[in-house]
């Protein structure tokens, strides 16, 4: 098998000169110019780079970034997962061959970047995860929507034909890449393209693989056979598309507040205008600020503090004035707080999240409702975001058989995700030993959720202190009938 992965990842650059891509592939993008134009919003918003926005005139909350990070961290809080052999059908421990120890050593590495590349994901709209081998090891690109170029789709709106961009700058030239996946019924098509270009918005003109030398090993296509989908997982955050209806692409987790994230910079501005335009200041005379003559014969301005004192001609005797104007930041603070609550309904957060809350009071069946809304939001991504990690580990298993990197084996995934947004672990405890009381569950399925233990290991566990207090019943037993064997004391 041709080594077609072992390569320097350069940076990608954001946006793909789509014009190009669609010249020399001799292809039609799928995606609207709505979604185009959407992508890149998403893109500068994320950034802080938003339109609406202007030096010194209109700043930033960076709702954007927040919302992304907050979505993300979420998402991945106190997950668990594991790759195994399978279980002992006696004992209920996990079981591990080299396949399954080198799949969880390798993956471990993806599992400890992804809360960081999930939140750029989650602005994006979405991203694939390609796992690549290099020197006996696997290591992953992240490449977010906004740098992808989908060109086809399967009909269970999964990426079936897709081109990832990779660039590099040398002094005044531009290379790039263009690695084309195609799903075939036999297996995945791999297309391989070189460009070389003086202007970095082109992508300019083809060259052969080998003039660049990280590529020059590169085969222009090769099949690699019975992957069982794409070497690669895509999330795609799960959200409704309400910029192009009909289509496959997610939406950023913020798209839908955009408008109002636009309101509120601008309401924060006015806020921030608010405090420097009531500015303590001490308006004086331009005579008390004449250069006066110093011993040596020169001049002095006297010094002031320019924030506090202002050059103004008074017009009259009075030397100075005092300006001390009445702050009116509580009706501008109550309407950017109504703006971030509509924000946190519009992205699918409960209320607290971005607002402030605390004069609202709240029972605990209405935190409960407001949590639900939260809930909703990051269980669909978590399911999303396990699938798209079950791809990669697949294409992982066929990685590690086609190079060789670990020997021949079967495998087992689990993931577990957190669900504490709803209600607390305390709580969750509470009910299910109530559940546990009344004989609707048993103690084996407890254990399986509070410890993440399996069927099997649960009921092994159990056996065990069923055993245990049983040695002990018998002897505290034994010691009573000692005491009560022993003749009574005169």
């Amino acid at each position: 098998m041709i080594n077609i992965f072992q390569l320097i990842r350069q940076v990608i650059n954001r946006m793909f000169p789509a014009k190009s891509i669609e010249q020399v592939e001799r292809i039609d993008s799928p995606l609207t110019s709505e979604m185009v134009t959407a992508l890149e919003t998403w893109g500068d918003m994320y950034t802080g780079k938003a339109p609406w926005l202007k030096e010194g005139t209109v700043k930033s909350l960076n709702l954007p970034a927040l919302i992304a990070s907050e979505i993300a961290r979420q998402v991945v809080m106190e997950a668990k997962w594991n790759i195994t052999g399978g279980t002992d059908d006696k004992s209920g421990e996990d079981l591990q061959n080299p396949r399954s120890e080198y799949l969880r050593d390798e993956f471990k590495k993806l599992m400890d970047d992804l809360r960081l590349k999930l939140e750029q994901g989650c602005a994006a709209g979405g991203m694939t995860i390609k796992p690549y081998p290099k020197d006996g090891h696997l290591f992953f690109d992240w490449t977010m929507d906004w740098s992808l170029y989908p060109i086809s789709f399967t009909n269970d709106h999964r990426l079936k034909d897709v081109i990832f961009r990779d660039s590099f700058q040398d002094g005044k030239v531009t290379y790039s890449r263009l690695e084309r996946h195609t799903l075939l019924p036999e297996g995945i098509r791999i297309t391989q393209r070189a460009f070389k270009s003086l202007n970095r918005e082109t992508i300019g003109s083809e060259i052969p693989l080998s003039d660049v030398e990280m590529w020059k090993d590169l085969q222009p296509e090769v099949i690699v056979k019975d992957t069982e989908g794409q070497l690669f997982g895509w999330f795609r955050v799960a959200t409704a598309n309400n910029v192009d209806v009909d289509g496959p692409m997610g939406i950023s987790v913020f798209h839908k507040a955009t408008d109002v994230i636009k309101e509120a910079d601008f309401q924060w501005s006015r806020l921030l205008w608010e405090f420097e335009g009531s500015e303590l200041a001490i308006d004086v005379d331009p005579t008390v600020l004449r250069p006066k003559k110093d011993g040596n014969g020169g001049t002095v301005v006297p010094h002031l503090n320019e924030r506090l004192f202002r050059g103004v001609d008074l017009g009259e005797d009075a030397s100075y004035h005092v300006f001390n104007p009445t702050i009116r930041e509580a009706s501008l603070i109550n309407g950017l707080n109504n703006m971030l609550m509509r924000i946190e309904d519009l992205c699918g957060l409960a209320r607290g999240t971005l607002s402030e809350v605390n004069s609202e009071a709240r029972t605990a069946t209405e935190l409960k409702i407001v949590r639900n809304r939260t809930y909703a939001t990051i269980a669909d991504n978590q399911k999303a975001l396990e699938q798209c990690l079950r791809d990669v580990i697949r294409a992982m298993d066929k990685f590690a058989t086609l190079y060789g990197l670990a020997p021949e084996g079967d495998y087992e995934v689990s993931f577990e995700w957190d669900d504490s947004i709803v209600t607390d672990t305390a709580e969750q405890l509470g009910e299910r030993l109530q559940l546990l009381s009344l004989g609707i569950v048993s103690k084996a399925e407890v254990r399986e959720w509070y410890f993440g233990e399996t069927k099997a290991q649960a009921e092994t566990a159990i056996s065990t202190i069923q055993q245990e207090l049983l040695q002990q019943n018998m002897e505290m037993l034994l010691m009573q009938g000692d005491i009560n064997s022993q003749p009574p004391k005169v």
